[in-house]
């Protein structure tokens, strides 16, 4: 073969395809979750499927079992175990003192979360402790009204017997009206417990918010007050996520002591009915009419410049 031919053949080999000078980046993993991590985040899912159901879901839901365990247990005889016994220890410790807890648990709860999306401003958080305020009044004038519709509707067994301290004291049966101050007390708690936590449902888009870069201008706010907020919002989460999972650990006590109360002939059906709509009540008139119409002097969970929740 000659050297002409071998010349034309070598000229006539096509090109190697040359690899693209700009190959698609590959997008980088998340680090692998550890199995704290994993833990916490199954906790908070599960305490976020008890505590984010809407309230009137739980208010429809909440009046149905009252009515359907009165009529269970006006017409039926369950057997008796010992967390139906009127001494143990859920009804001893969360149920007596369930305002206790509930205040206790909301006042941090709302104290942390509006002193984040408040932007630290103190005059605010208290705006919006003040719904709490309210709910303890309602704790507070409810429960005594009770005591004293009992006393005034009431009757001893004995005729001699005026007062129901005196019958009580000698032994006698005092004869009634008395409206089940556990069913009030169980549904304000729960009631109360489902509007403050609401907000937690976008504790993550605010710190979200918190870290935009043109935050400042487009809201009209301090850079020194949004650093001071999200520093807040990184201190405090932590401790927000564990009271916000104490939260659903109350609740699905108070739910499961209310479905015992019920069931279980510690009152008539009139009785738990009237205190169950009477809580509601409360709830309405705080939650749709008190804090709206307040003039600012009451805020909204989660009402905030930064608007990173929906409000009703």
């Amino acid at each position: 073969m000659s050297h002409d031919t071998v010349f034309k053949m070598a000229n006539n080999k096509k090109p190697l395809a040359k690899k693209s000078e700009k190959e698609p980046s590959k997008k980088s993993l998340p680090p692998p979750t550890n199995i704290s991590s994993f833990i916490v985040i199954l906790i908070l899912t599960l305490c976020k499927k008890v505590l984010l159901i809407d309230t009137a879901v739980k208010i429809g839901t909440y009046l149905l079992i009252v009515l359907v365990g009165s009529v269970i247990a006006d017409f039926s005889v369950l057997p008796k175990f010992y967390l139906a016994e009127k001494h143990n220890i859920l009804n001893r410790f969360f149920v007596r003192m369930g305002w206790g807890w509930t205040f206790i648990l909301l006042s941090m709860y709302i104290f942390m979360t509006s002193y984040v999306y408040t932007l630290g401003y103190l005059k605010n958080v208290l705006k919006h402790l003040c719904r709490l305020a309210v709910a303890t009044f309602w704790w507070y004038f409810i429960t005594s009204v009770f005591r004293r519709v009992e006393e005034i509707v009431g009757v001893c067994s004995e005729p001699t017997k005026g007062s129901k301290m005196s019958c009580v004291k000698s032994g006698k049966l005092w004869l009634g009206f008395d409206i089940s101050g556990h069913t009030f007390l169980l549904i304000h708690c729960l009631l109360t417990i489902s509007e403050e936590v609401r907000c937690f449902k976008d504790w993550k888009k605010l710190g979200q918010i918190l870290t935009e870069d043109n935050i400042v201008d487009k809201r009209n706010l301090k850079k020194s007050d949004v650093e001071n907020s999200y520093e807040a919002y990184n201190l405090l989460s932590p401790y927000v996520k564990a009271i916000f999972t104490s939260l659903a650990i109350c609740t699905v006590i108070f739910e499961f002591m209310l479905l015992i109360t019920t069931v279980y002939r510690f009152h008539t059906l009139s009785q738990k009915v009237t205190a169950a709509f009477i809580a509601v009540g409360c709830w309405f008139i705080s939650y749709r009419i008190l804090v709206p119409s307040s003039f600012d002097v009451i805020k909204k969970s989660g009402d905030s410049v930064l608007k990173f929740t929906k409000l009703d």
